[in-house]
């Protein structure tokens, strides 16, 4: 059935792990996390917000909800969490996890990447002012170069020594000078500005930098700052290691999308496909950055198609009593796995797992809402977070810095 390989799509995909590892406790004593989607300009965001503050950084699929990285926080049993992205990116599965094992969290996104750079940028200003104060460089990469934002984050990492004091990515794109200039205007004292950049054997970049409108701002305002570049082409590696994230994004959409009557997400799904195989044809051709142009359009599709037909899917199972609370129990399973794998003991909730299953092949959909799951996410949270569900809830409704 349709609704069977729809729940089988969402809860199968994995999260990805990246920041600092487990044994760092984040800002002072604090555990901290970060979760993002894999938004390529939002994911290098939180990137470097959770190296600046020491957190855990935890990656889901983009607009969609995995409860495999629910559960990763769960073991982490973090002190908060730090949600950078909307809802459409985020979705608020997420945060309704958090309130319900009393997991406090706020969420830093804007309707677009550019004006979530700048809320995280507020943020960071107005929550952490001794970190803030400590970042002397900014880089300023085009939203939609994928490739020049990984080459800062590979910077960033392995060879920090090129920047004066500790770096904070920025986002710019034609149209969207007034955001730019406004996240610079958050800083009261910049040493050195970087532009990072793809070029394709040409003097422009690939995707435009505003360097002109740019420039004469900063040097009106941070006199004796020095400027550097960050600049490469798209190489066949590159290109072909972004072909594979975008064709993997692509299935993914498709997935979601099968059986489910959403014409216009039908129709941008076809537009992906058509780039991404016009991208394979110029990739095996040589013209890395035709292939890299067209990847990207891809992506751009593919990310429709997913918000759409998330959103579509979500609205099946809230018309099935039956076909939620199978959605639920297959997530708590999944959260149950990642917690086994970590080592926690989970005979327990293993047994109340087996007992949920034969309720619901019973239709004894009463006792499984008033007893067997609550029980099953009491269970897991005293064997995470040594806290009970009833009556923990987190920051009320968590908390939203929502568009600057």
């Amino acid at each position: 059935m349709i609704w069977k390989r729809g729940l089988v799509i969402l809860i199968g995909f994995m999260f990805m792990l990246g920041g600092v590892p487990l044994g760092h406790a984040g800002v002072g004593d604090m555990r901290l996390v970060i979760l993002v989607s894999d938004n390529e300009a939002d994911m290098a965001i939180a990137q470097n917000v959770a190296d600046l503050l020491g957190a855990q950084l935890i990656v889901s699929p983009w607009g969609t909800y995995d409860p495999a990285a629910s559960a990763e926080i769960l073991s982490i049993d973090p002190d908060r969490v730090i949600i950078i992205g909307g809802p459409v990116a985020v979705p608020e599965e997420y945060t309704g996890d958090l309130e319900e094992f009393g997991i406090p969290y706020e969420r830093w996104y804007g309707e677009t990447r550019y004006e979530t750079n700048l809320v995280v940028i507020q943020a960071l200003k107005d929550e952490f002012p001794d970190v803030f104060d400590g970042i002397k460089t900014v880089v300023i990469a085009n939203g939609r170069d994928v490739l020049a934002i990984e080459g800062y984050l590979e910077a960033m990492k392995l060879r920090p020594y090129e920047f004066k004091g500790e770096p904070i990515l920025i986002l710019t794109d034609e149209g969207r000078e007034n955001l730019t200039i406004a996240a610079l205007g958050r800083f009261s004292d910049i040493a050195e500005v970087k532009y990072a950049a793809t070029y394709s054997g040409r003097e422009e970049p690939m995707f435009p930098l505003n360097r002109k409108e740019l420039e004469g701002w900063m040097r009106s305002h941070f006199p004796g700052y020095e400027e550097g570049s960050l600049a490469q082409s798209p190489t066949r590696d590159d290109v072909y290691s972004l072909l594979i994230n975008v064709q993997n994004k692509t299935d993914r959409a498709e997935g979601l999308l099968d059986g489910l009557q959403i014409p216009v997400a039908r129709k941008k799904l076809e537009g992906a496909k058509s780039a991404l195989s016009a991208a394979w044809d110029a990739y095996n051709s040589g013209e890395y950055s035709r292939a890299y142009q067209l990847a990207m359009v891809a992506s751009f599709n593919a990310d429709f198609v997913i918000s759409r037909a998330y959103s579509e899917m979500r609205t099946v199972y809230q018309g099935s009593v039956k076909m939620q609370l199978e959605l639920e129990i297959h997530q708590l399973e999944v959260m149950v796995r990642v917690l086994k794998r970590k080592g926690y003991d989970v005979g327990e909730l293993e047994s109340l797992l087996s007992q949920a299953r034969e309720a619901l092949s019973r239709g004894e959909y009463s006792i499984l809402l008033n007893d067997l799951i609550p029980q099953i996410k009491n269970e897991m949270a005293m064997l995470t977070t040594k806290r009970t569900v009833p009556g923990t809830p987190g920051i009320p409704g968590g908390r939203d810095r929502g568009r600057p």
